[in-house]
């Protein structure tokens, strides 16, 4: 695991090379032209290349086209990043950027459920999924697109989730299919032979490129996101409802930004020139895929035209435990980093302000060569091509913030299942107003303020400046978006516990989705002798107190559709102010209504009051309409 850790991340870093132009080297840009070039008027790319190479002395060829002002530019002998130098010194060029690679990021009653710990609630990094079900399992109706490797089609886990996809490989090389681009988005494989690394066309096509095995990539990002769940096979997803549409764009030595802008294009319901129109456009779009460098204008431009539709795009931070790569840092995305299974972050994961929201990556805790904490997914055995189906597990571990992203999709998918008209934004910031607060270990630093001082062996203490708002929580998350079902009663103690009058306040108890609330009802249930409420039917009342004690009241509010919730509180009356003691739990019989103090919210002025708030018992019922 760590050796193909590290042969991997030294091919990213070779491919992000900038290597002296030579005869075999090939220069890929991706060109859009202004709105009002001359250029435009040629109605063949051909042509269009015909008059560059003219004008810069250039023998330049066509490529792909993105859009209708967007295309990539090929010339032999020159680099990628001279050629954009060259081509964006023309006048009716909007911007001219290299066509760079891009890779996977990856670290090379569903019977497996107990094993997928990051779904659960057993860890502090956990995602909480398991919450979120309660409120939703997600909808056929919101359509996720992971732009990655492929996909194994007959996994009997996906089977019945995925959609028809497209392969946009350009390159048949890469492609490792026998061809480029076309309808069939399975994945082939993504293996490297011993043959390939001597392949004169391939290396130059990808670099320097070391044999590997196959990694199945897509499939494991497409089981987080959605594998077929409560059907008593494999594994569960993040999302049971969501449909995926895989989009191929990554081959043997990774993706060219050109494959990759045009696949989330389509993906999103855009058309690209001479590729049929994709006739399920998906809301949310995850990219488990980056390379170092900065957010350049193609990927800034075409995540903006997404974003403009409503398209969400999901990405993770990066493997190279320094700043976070491209496209994560492109403004607008969701950019996810990796944490460990107690929240720290884990010593691969790339970070900084970037960061939206930070979720669990994997790690490998255990010295007798288990991976304890892996993300358990959807898989295949075969080491080249295509083998029998299979998962994930502690012993064909499964780590890496690949695998964190897809579960922040899979998460804004079961909130668009509840609320479809969220706007990306307001994901984003739901996302991140639900995260739960990083714990903190004595015994770590905090993560430096200036990633490029980290390194790949260093776990640190995440802050709100390098790993996001927190840890990913899917129960809060999805409630957060979730109209109330149940009226929720609440109390709020006005007055030190010392006075013998002490006001409590129900004006902040809450009706059911759409009502309000119209009646409240105030009782004493155990006090000293002499004790009194002086006004049981209001929405306030002041407890006269007859001794110091114990003193249990209890609130019941009926809202307009005429559901009730009925909340308790202990108040210890005393001549001193004891400090709070943990709260009881719910006694509700009708499956989680309300009552839920602001106490905690209310601590330090709870504490000035002099408040012992010792336990609480709530229960909600739905009275039927009439």
């Amino acid at each position: 695991m760590t050796l193909r850790f590290l042969l991997h991340l030294a091919l990213v870093c070779l491919c992000g090379l900038h290597l002296v132009a030579s005869a075999a080297e090939e220069g890929r840009v991706i060109v859009k032209y202004r709105a009002s070039a001359d250029l435009l008027k040629q109605a063949q790319s051909a042509d269009r290349a015909a008059k560059l190479s003219t004008r810069l002395g250039l023998s330049l060829r066509s490529g792909r086209r993105l859009d209708m002002r967007t295309e990539v530019i090929r010339a032999d002998g020159i680099s990628s990043r001279d050629l954009a130098a060259r081509l964006a010194g023309q006048s009716d060029v909007e911007f001219a950027v290299p066509d760079r690679l891009r890779h996977i990021r990856a670290v090379p009653n569903d019977p497996l459920y107990s094993g997928q710990w990051h779904l659960q609630s057993t860890e502090v990094a956990a995602i909480r999924a398991d919450g979120a079900w309660d409120l939703s399992t997600g909808s056929a109706g919101v359509v996720i697109a992971f732009v990655d490797t492929g996909v194994r089609y007959d996994h009997p886990d996906l089977t019945a989730k995925l959609l028809p996809g497209y392969d946009f490989i350009t390159d048949a090389l890469n492609a490792g299919d026998g061809d480029k681009r076309d309808s069939d988005a399975s994945d082939p494989g993504d293996y490297i032979t011993a043959s390939d690394t001597r392949d004169a066309r391939l290396t130059a096509l990808c670099g320097p490129i070391s044999r590997q095995g196959s990694s199945w990539h897509g499939t494991r990002v497409a089981g987080i996101l959605g594998a077929a769940s409560n059907n008593s096979t494999g594994v569960a997803g993040t999302s049971w409802g969501a449909r995926l549409l895989p989009v191929r764009a990554l081959g043997k030595c990774g993706g060219f930004d050109s494959d990759i802008l045009a696949g989330m294009r389509w993906a999103a319901g855009l058309s690209v020139p001479g590729v049929p129109d994709n006739a399920n456009p998906a809301r949310i779009i995850n990219l488990s895929l980056g390379g170092p460098g900065g957010c350049d204008v193609s990927y800034s431009s075409v995540i903006s035209e997404l974003t403009g539709k409503g398209v969400l795009v999901v990405a993770a931070a990066g493997n190279a435990s320094g700043p976070v790569g491209a496209p994560a840092n492109c403004p607008g995305v969701l950019a996810v980093a990796g944490v460990r299974q107690n929240g720290i972050k884990v010593g691969y994961s790339s970070f900084g302000p970037e960061i939206s929201i930070s979720a669990p990556a994997g790690n490998c805790v255990d010295s007798s060569g288990q991976c304890l904490f892996s993300i358990d997914t959807t898989s295949n055995s075969g080491a080249t091509v295509p083998a029998a189906n299979t998962y994930t597990d502690k012993n064909t571990s499964n780590v890496g913030t690949s695998f964190s992203s897809p579960m922040a999709a899979g998460v804004a998918a079961l909130m668009l299942s509840i609320n479809p008209g969220l706007s990306p934004a307001e994901l984003i910031s739901r996302i991140k107003g639900a995260a739960r607060t990083f714990p903190s270990d004595p015994a770590l630093t905090n993560c430096p303020s200036d990633p490029t001082k980290a390194s790949s062996t260093d776990q640190c203490n995440c802050t709100t400046s390098t790993c996001g708002a927190g840890l990913l929580d899917a129960a809060a998350a999805v409630a957060a978006v979730t109209p109330a079902t149940t009226p929720s009663a609440h109390i709020l103690v006005l007055d030190p516990l010392t006075n013998a009058s002490i006001r409590l306040d129900g004006r902040g108890s809450t009706a059911t989705g759409g009502g309000t609330i119209q009646s409240w009802h105030w009782q004493l249930v155990t006090a000293p002798a002499g004790a009194s409420l002086t006004a049981p039917d209001a929405a306030s009342t002041s407890l006269e107190a007859s001794s110091a004690g114990t003193y249990v009241v209890s609130l019941s509010v009926t809202d307009s559709l005429r559901a009730t919730d009925t909340t308790s509180i202990n108040l210890q009356v005393t001549a001193t102010a004891p400090a709070p003691t943990d709260p009881g739990t719910s006694a509700s019989s009708g499956g989680g209504g309300g009552g839920a103090l602001d106490f905690y919210a209310l601590f330090g002025l709870a504490g000035l009051l002099g408040l012992t708030y010792l336990s609480r018992r709530s229960q909600a019922q739905r009275a039927p309409a009439r």
